[in-house]
């Protein structure tokens, strides 16, 4: 039975790998989706996480450093306040779809305001009441489906 090593990104199982087989170990490799799983035979565990340990700041080094057939173009990286407002705005709406969205509730109001200038002095509260009422109860459900907080 081997014993397991856990599983590497290439560049940190390749320094692994040639630490290991430097001090003499029997190291061996087999990629799977997580990376490569790097396993040692069962006696030979203790001295291979000893040798691990050891030589971390190696093998992370191996990590930060770039690939050769890799090399990204270095880009400009953005400020952190172009950062905050670059997300700020991704997850903002914009006002035209603010304005869409309180178009029905607007409406209803403005049909209410409109009716209760044409009804009877005593029912003109009541009227305005209820649009206020209606129009805050539809920017609630608006903004819990846009949450996606709950059932119509």
């Amino acid at each position: 039975m081997a014993g397991d090593l856990g599983s590497w990104p290439p560049t940190q199982a390749t320094v692994l790998l040639e630490v290991l087989k430097k001090a003499g170990l029997e190291p061996e490799a087999s990629r799977t989706r997580e990376g490569i799983q790097v396993t040692v035979p069962d006696e030979q565990v203790d001295d291979a996480n000893r040798i691990l340990v050891a030589n971390m700041d190696e093998i992370a080094q191996a990590a930060r450093a770039p690939s050769a057939g890799r090399r990204r173009p270095r880009t400009e990286q953005p400020t952190s306040r172009q950062q905050r407002t670059a997300r700020a705005s991704s997850e903002r709406p914009l006002p035209t779809q603010r304005l869409t969205r309180l178009g029905r509730p607007l409406g209803l109001f403005l049909v209410l305001l409109m009716l209760a200038l044409l009804a009877p002095v005593g029912l003109r509260i009541p009227l305005l009441v209820f649009g206020v009422g209606a129009v805050i109860y539809l920017i609630g459900k608006q903004a819990q489906r846009d949450d996606g907080g709950g059932s119509d």
